[in-house]
């Protein structure tokens, strides 16, 4: 599943272009008002502008931008943003002010690169087989609409260049606020190599022992400890101008946004809102010292994105393996997407039919996955198999018992057969649900045939 990044994902992997670091919109709503402030526990830091800051081209506008602003009103914040998180630019880098219409076309272009057609319904069919989208749901375009109506800026670690999306040539309050938090990526950049965690279009240069769920938490590591340096920086300003912000900001539309499935919305959000509350609980225990050691040390789940003890306590995840089965499932099935899922996601699928609370429950003890989807297109079928290993066996049984829940309201109706530790349920495809110790292993194909040949054929439990 390429994650929707664009801030999103596949946030599908998207997210602004490949690697692009974006700001969108919806990080207004998480901000207190009317003085937004991180929390009483991070104090703000005396800030000690620096004279030296190596000056930016900004008159060398990128042929995107058409637009000729004033943009001197960001070397004050540039300034500013580096005495607040204690890191100072160490090269040279272009910014600009880019149209919507102008980020559209850019969008647009990125996509033709980096997101092809193809991609894209490989991504639908990926989460089509875990119920969060329909199969004909047309994500690309979906996607280049959320994109233009949400991003508010945009870091490309590619080429050291961000843009702020504006109407005016002259700054204003949203721009502005803007700037701080994507003048954070490029400090970023400068001192840890975001191009070396893995924020690039080039897949060459990507890390490849990180997998999708790696790198949904490293990206909450980017954009918490940008939006932590956001809130510092809007804590310094008058209260009027923290409302003006804050009043424009929730003035942005949000028809997109709003009408996106859950799935889209969530993976959007996420590495803002739990980024932040994560990059907090860094800076309570060491200040930005400790956030800096977690750029060099990245989260390796989204697992410890959500239980920071876990990371402090460095649980790695269990390494959870799949055989092919492209000969076991015959002709015309081909293999879309194989992955790790994490907790994060695994939260969000269980949520399509099961409270907030309760899906949280069950995936909480997530000690790693393995999942893998077969499209057969022509006879219009697909196979999900997803092979969980848990914390202990009470954290395997809690997520049987939530499942078993998930699985009788998508099947109207208790499993057709079921022994110990087993269960399927049949209805226009077929379930199998499977936990031996601290091991869960979930099969959903077209026919108990299929499952049958899928399940003789995965060496499990581990």
């Amino acid at each position: 599943m390429r994650r929707i990044w664009v801030v999103l994902l596949m946030m599908i992997v998207l997210t602004c272009s490949a690697g692009a670091i974006a700001l969108v919109w919806s990080v207004a709503r998480v901000a207190p008002s009317p003085s937004p402030r991180p929390t009483a526990t991070v104090p703000s830091p005396v800030v000690t502008l620096s004279p030296s800051t190596p000056s930016p081209s900004s008159t060398r506008m990128p042929p995107v931008g058409t637009a000729t602003p004033d943009l001197g009103v960001f070397d004050g914040i540039a300034r500013m943003v580096e005495g607040l998180r204690e890191l100072r630019a160490t090269g040279p880098y272009t910014r600009a002010l880019m149209t919507q219409a102008e980020l559209r076309a850019y969008q647009e272009k990125e996509f033709e690169k980096d997101y092809t057609p193809e991609e894209a319904r490989q991504d639908t069919l990926t989460l089509a087989a875990f119920d969060l989208l329909p199969r004909d749901f047309n994500l690309r375009e979906f996607l280049l609409d959320l994109y233009t109506e949400q991003i508010a800026g945009f870091y490309d670690p590619d080429t050291k260049q961000f843009f702020v999306i504006s109407e005016q040539e002259r700054p204003g309050i949203l721009e502005r606020v803007t700037f701080a938090h994507e003048y954070t990526h490029l400090l970023q950049d400068q001192h840890f190599d975001l191009v070396a965690l893995g924020f690039t279009d080039d897949e060459s240069k990507r890390p490849k022992d990180v997998d999708d769920d790696a790198m949904l938490a490293r990206r909450a590591l980017v954009e918490g400890d940008a939006t932590l340096t956001q809130l510092l920086y809007l804590n310094h300003l008058s209260r009027a101008e923290q409302r003006e912000w804050l009043e424009a900001a929730q003035r942005q539309p949000s028809e997109v946004f709003d009408r996106a499935p859950r799935v889209i919305r969530e993976e959007l959000t996420f590495p803002y809102d739990a980024g932040f509350v994560f990059v907090q609980a860094l800076y309570e225990r060491g200040g930005w010292d400790r956030i800096n050691a977690a750029f060099r040390d990245p989260p390796a789940s989204t697992e410890q994105i959500m239980h920071p003890e876990k990371f402090f306590s460095r649980e790695r995840p269990i390494r959870v393996t799949l055989p092919p089965l492209t000969d076991t499932l015959g002709s015309g099935w081909q293999l879309v997407d194989e992955n790790v899922l994490g907790e994060f996601f695994l939260r969000v699928y269980l949520e399509e039919r099961l409270s907030a609370s309760r899906a949280e429950e069950a995936a909480a003890g997530w000690g790693g996955d393995r999942y893998a989807v077969y499209v057969n297109e022509a006879a219009g079928q697909d196979l999900l198999v997803l092979a969980v290993a848990w914390d202990n066996e009470t954290e395997a049984r809690e997520f049987v018992e939530a499942y078993r829940a998930y699985a009788t309201d998508r099947y109207g109706g208790d499993p057709v057969r079921e022994a110990e530790g087993q269960a399927l349920w049949v209805g226009e495809d077929v379930l199998w649900l499977e936990r031996s110790g601290t091991d869960t292993l979930i099969l959903r194909g077209p026919s108990e045939g299929v499952v049958a040949r899928v399940r003789s054929r995965i060496s499990w439990p581990r």
